[in-house]
């Protein structure tokens, strides 16, 4: 998948969350930089018809959350009216109570007698202001059915769209796995010493049409191949210390050497430099040494080779330190001043220790010792060399020992 593509699928999966979140403005946001990305991608439109459907629908649930939280107000209740100077009618003279008998008919009046007053209506109480009626709790209930169903279905949806987007990357891998290894191995063999030729150039070109490369995968595998060779050269150059005037002049010339862009350098900087620093650094090294001559000789070879070089004058003052700096390989001589311990009782000492008693270990002896130690039982990790030293010998020789630790550490995982 080449990084266009990549950096579409990070904007959809970030339009996603914040879909969720019902950040609709930012998921927009995202949807279109996916598109500038990758403009043929089939779930741009698809994630615009989601953020569409929950706007809405967000937007229609604040209105009903609006119209119940500020109902229609009702008519106002009629204010009772002052006291006036004169009475009101029906009211100024107050009626007689009848007596009241029982089952005897009252003769109807005559037309034409106009009662003094008629019965007092019932005093007319003023109209309250219906309470505010309270949501009914089913259709609260129904409101929260309706949102847990809209996030089951956002995540219905999304878990859909996750499966057939991986369904689709891991056929178009696999359809293009052997194709692509195939390209991939012709290129490494045409810039493992720069960058190819205009023919090399043409024969890489049409052999990716031949094996039904898409051009935008060659493209990107170009690029990767190219980066990938650069950095290998980078590192080969440095660790055999063949330099130009300085490290800067150098990667300029490897640059131009692999046409690599100050651009590409500078977005992949931070990963050359630490693959670099990962394959320099070796671990830490103890020294042991009385020698002055044999130690300004050794040291910046050490160094050089990747190991960060702790000193020590004698085994007593290297037993002072190996607590603190913890070794990866311990280096030291036979032989030492009189009173002092000499190289092999150290490395009795250490094989008594559980803590440091597998810790990779050479001797360097002189002549003479040789034989001695030949039929001394050194382990697997333990091993010596004959002064002078070889630096390309002892090179060989470290790595081994340090192979061996490692094999035995992973054998106890």
């Amino acid at each position: 998948m080449g990084p266009d593509k990549t950096a579409a699928k990070q904007c959809l999966l970030s339009a996603d969350r914040f879909l969720k979140e019902s950040r609709f403005q930012d998921a927009r946001t995202e949807i279109e930089k996916a598109k500038k990305f990758d403009p043929s991608n089939v779930y741009v439109l698809a994630f615009l018809d989601r953020i569409n459907y929950f706007e809405a629908q967000q937007k229609k649930e604040a209105q009903v959350s609006a119209a119940k939280a500020h109902p229609s107000p009702a008519p106002a209740a009629p204010s009772p009216q002052p006291h006036a100077a004169t009475p009101p009618p029906h009211a100024a003279i107050p009626q007689p109570v009848k007596p009241i008998v029982p089952n005897v008919p009252k003769p109807a009046p005559a037309t034409t007698e106009v009662p003094l007053a008629s019965a007092p209506p019932p005093p007319v109480k003023p109209k309250e202001a219906p309470e505010p009626v309270a949501p009914a709790r089913s259709e609260h209930r129904g409101v929260e059915t309706t949102l847990e169903e809209m996030k089951r279905q956002i995540e219905m949806l999304t878990h859909s769209l996750e499966q057939e987007k991986k369904a689709r990357e891991d056929m178009s891998k696999q359809q293009l796995q052997s194709t692509v290894l195939q390209l991939r191995t012709s290129m490494e063999k045409a810039w493992a010493t720069g960058a190819p030729n205009e023919q090399e150039e043409e024969a890489l070109h049409k052999l990716a049409i031949s094996l039904s490369i898409p051009e935008n995968v060659e493209l990107s595998l170009r690029r990767e191949v190219k980066l990938k060779m650069y950095s290998t050269a980078v590192k080969e150059v440095i660790s055999k210390r063949q330099l130009l005037r300085s490290s800067s002049s150098t990667l300029e010339w490897l640059r131009k050497v692999y046409q690599v862009s100050m651009e590409e350098y500078l977005e992949y900087e931070t990963k050359f430099l630490l693959d670099l620093v990962a394959d320099q650094y070796k671990g830490t090294l103890l020294y042991v040494t009385p020698n002055v001559k044999t130690k300004d000789e050794l040291i910046p070879r050490l160094k050089a080779a990747g190991y960060a070089v702790v000193l020590s004058g004698t085994p007593e003052e290297a037993l002072e330190k190996i607590e603190k700096i913890n070794p990866n390989i311990i280096l030291c001589h036979t032989e030492f001043s009189p009173g002092s311990l000499s190289g092999v009782k150290f490395l009795h000492l250490l094989r008594a220790s559980a803590k440091f008693n597998f810790i990779p270990f050479l001797l360097l002896c002189e002549s003479p010792e040789v034989s001695q130690l030949k039929s001394s039982e050194l382990r697997q990790h333990e091993g010596f060399l004959k002064k002078p030293v070889d630096v390309d010998e002892l090179m060989i020789a470290m790595n081994e020992k340090l192979a061996r630790f490692r094999d035995y550490v992973s054998s106890l995982s």
